[in-house]
């Protein structure tokens, strides 16, 4: 049996050439509750008004909600892609202050059952956007799922959100555990803290961890302080950042926006194009064949 992903290797490095810089930025958690699609879909809307092209697709296999945070309602999503009922272009839809949305991307979980045309004709349908962004937001699942961590290794870098709570701070350790050999860089934020005091120690306690146990630095954005307004922005469908922009969650997320953007972060050395990234998920998710 011929490896399934060959000539889709070889079909990759050809279009890496012509690739330009891109972005590709996973976010999970290590446990569900914490804020994570939330601060997804808000920081996606900050680094479009900071002036960058921003896709925000939706990742998560168990509870897709971007579009109900968004105040969008899409017929269509990546699945249909798959299926070849539509094209790219078509399940493109437009969010909140100009972002650009895939709304429930369940189908990048069916990779693993597709053929090698179909796979090729995935790729080719994301390589025909790849001018049109300089950002890709992956927000993924919460927890340890197989598909989940799969998709984070596929990534560059990634952002993994906790909160204070013990378990939390356990669970997002166990995220980074799973995926720090494959991943170029780490980030760590955390949500809904009472002061800067709170988020420093939290994150200290990853960040100590991860150096020690895993020799692995990570990198520290920030953190979102506790707020009511988030829950109120949920209820009324639209994403706090754009109602409540004086508000301190949209200050705090202002922040690590700007640090994505304007600070030296220690960027991984490569220029990051969808085809590579698809290179990454077809040999996460389909173990090369014998010969």
């Amino acid at each position: 049996m011929l490896d399934q992903a060959y000539r889709l290797r070889e079909l990759i490095k050809s279009k890496e050439k012509s690739s330009k810089q891109l972005r590709i930025i996973a976010v999970s958690s290590g446990k569900g509750g914490v804020g994570k699609t939330n601060f997804s879909v808000n920081l996606a809307i900050i680094l479009k008004e900071l002036g960058k092209k921003v896709l925000l697709i939706d990742a998560d296999f168990g509870l897709a909600n971007v579009d109900v945070i968004s105040g969008i309602f899409p017929k269509y999503n990546l699945s249909h892609v798959i299926n070849k009922e539509k094209k790219i272009k078509d399940i493109i839809f437009n969010g909140p202050s100009g972002i650009k949305i895939i709304p429930g991307a369940t189908g990048l979980y069916e990779m693993a059952n597709l053929s090698e045309e179909d796979l090729e004709n995935l790729m080719n349908a994301f390589e025909a956007i790849k001018y049109d962004f300089d950002f890709v937001i992956i927000d993924t699942g919460a927890g340890i799922h197989k598909n989940v961590v799969n998709l984070l290794r596929s990534s560059n870098e990634v952002i993994v959100i906790t909160t204070p709570e013990p378990s939390a701070i356990t669970d997002a350790y166990a995220v980074i555990k799973l995926i720090f050999k494959d991943v170029k860089k780490i980030y760590l934020v955390v949500n809904r803290v009472d002061n800067y005091k709170e988020a420093d120690l939290t994150a200290g306690k990853i960040s100590n961890a991860a150096k020690k146990f895993l020799n692995v630095d990570l990198e520290y954005l920030g953190y979102i302080l506790e707020d009511k307004i988030v829950s109120k922005a949920n209820k009324e469908q639209v994403p706090f950042y754009i109602k409540y922009k004086d508000s301190l969650s949209s200050k705090c997320i202002l922040n690590i926006g700007k640090k994505l953007i304007y600070e030296e972060l220690d960027l991984p050395k490569i220029e990051p194009s969808f085809a590579a990234w698809f290179e990454k998920l077809i040999s996460n998710f389909i173990p090369s064949g014998g010969k």
